[in-house]
């Protein structure tokens, strides 16, 4: 009984340390590489479409259009579209009246933004545009937004994936934390990443795809998360996925565990069933190595970070209750060490933050919003598999 769960414990503690692990060998590639060349200069401000898929968003998509059009950027190298999706409200009134294209589609039968996106580019792919930037309608982007992915030219061949945060980011505690994720990855975990040659996770959310890479096919991804699809789709075939980091996108957040829930549970779902799907494509890519191919794997089937320390706890609590002599030792503080990246990033974060004390303060609710997130997984694993699309609640 005790070698059986010695066995068992020491097996989920060495899965925890998997993230670390490979969180450090980027570091050392990092530290010994010779440095990243210059970008290449681009001789004209590449052409960019932004695309804005919408459902019924009158409240919000004024403010979305009006961040795109008054941007520092040629506007001769702008196209907006908004693609008003089964809206019953004035979403396309507001659109046009704002001066900007809107392509109205009706179909009830397949609702959901992959479904609009594949009706709406067929459409558009006469124009010379470099690179589709996507936007949700709830975003706004910074006003150097466009200069800033410029300089990752050329975008014609890769994806670039900007900065998303969240606009209400100081509303709740658990808007805080929620910014404290985000920042924690577009400004340490990605960036590490990216400076290490692997792939950024892609939000489908302020993500640039290159014109090569949607001419002729157009849109192909129909998960419930369309973005770990591109990604895993783009990792195999050996596709760079950039990050522009300073390219600032903010979106609203889920500012109650109600509306967080649907999200959560869709994203759990979806990205399980894209690590079924991918996985076996990732690891026999032969445009990859093996460390973009762990690299991949964990990000699709890994656990977020609020569940990775609720899973650290539980693994070094019984270890250290149920196992005898240094064996507890051993498998809880391997338990507890595979944590210490999430801790590094998280002080980082904290040391530059705007208002660190109340965002510091605001991990007084980790806890039960741990408890929270453990059930929300475990429902969405042994729940009904739902494959509808469902849309978030806005505030």
């Amino acid at each position: 009984m005790t070698v059986g769960l010695g066995v068992v414990l020491g097996f989920a503690a060495g899965l925890l340390l998997i993230p670390l692990f490979l969180e450090f060998w980027s570091l050392v590639i990092v530290v010994f590489s010779r440095g990243n060349r210059s970008p290449p200069v681009p001789s004209a401000s590449p052409h960019l479409l932004f695309l804005v898929p919408a459902h019924n968003e009158e409240r919000l998509i004024a403010a979305c259009i009006q961040s795109i059009l008054a941007q520092d950027y040629p506007r001769d190298r702008l196209r907006v579209v908004v693609i008003s999706d089964n809206s019953t409200d004035g979403t396309a009134d507001i659109v046009r009246d704002a001066g900007v294209e809107c392509l109205e589609r009706t179909d009830l039968a397949q609702p959901g933004k992959p479904r609009a996106l594949a009706w709406a580019l067929p459409q558009l792919l006469s124009d010379p545009w470099d690179a589709c930037v996507l936007v949700d309608a709830d975003a706004v982007v910074a006003r150097d937004y466009s200069a800033i992915l410029a300089k990752h030219f050329p975008l014609r061949g890769k994806v670039v994936q900007s900065f998303s945060g969240g606009t209400n980011e100081r509303d709740s505690w658990l808007t805080r934390l929620a910014g404290v994720l985000s920042r924690c990855r577009y400004e340490v975990s990605y960036v590490l990443k990216v400076r290490a040659g692997l792939n950024s996770p892609l939000m489908c959310c302020g993500t640039s795809i290159g014109r090569d890479l949607l001419d002729p096919g157009g849109w192909d991804a129909f998960s419930l998360t369309e973005n770990w699809e591109l990604y895993a789709r783009y990792t195999a075939r050996g596709v760079k996925v950039d990050l522009a980091r300073d390219a600032v996108l903010l979106s609203d957040q889920a500012s109650s565990m109600g509306q967080g829930q649907i999200q959560r549970r869709r994203w759990g779902a979806g990205r399980t069933g894209v690590l079924r799907t991918y996985a076996g494509s990732i690891l026999r890519s032969d445009r990859i190595g093996l460390h973009q191919k762990l690299d991949a794997i964990v990000e699709l089937g890994g656990l977020s970070p609020v569940l990775h320390l609720a899973a650290a706890v539980v693994v070094a609590g019984l270890s250290l209750l149920l196992l005898p002599g240094s064996l507890r030792w051993w498998i809880g503080g391997a338990a507890l060490l595979s944590v210490t990246h999430l801790v590094f990033q998280v002080v980082i974060v904290l040391v530059r933050h705007p208002e660190p004390w109340r965002t510091l303060a605001a991990f007084a609710m980790l806890p039960p919003y741990a408890v929270w997130r453990t059930i929300v997984f475990a429902r969405t694993l042994l729940g009904r598999k739902d494959t509808t699309w469902q849309r978030t609640a806005r505030k």
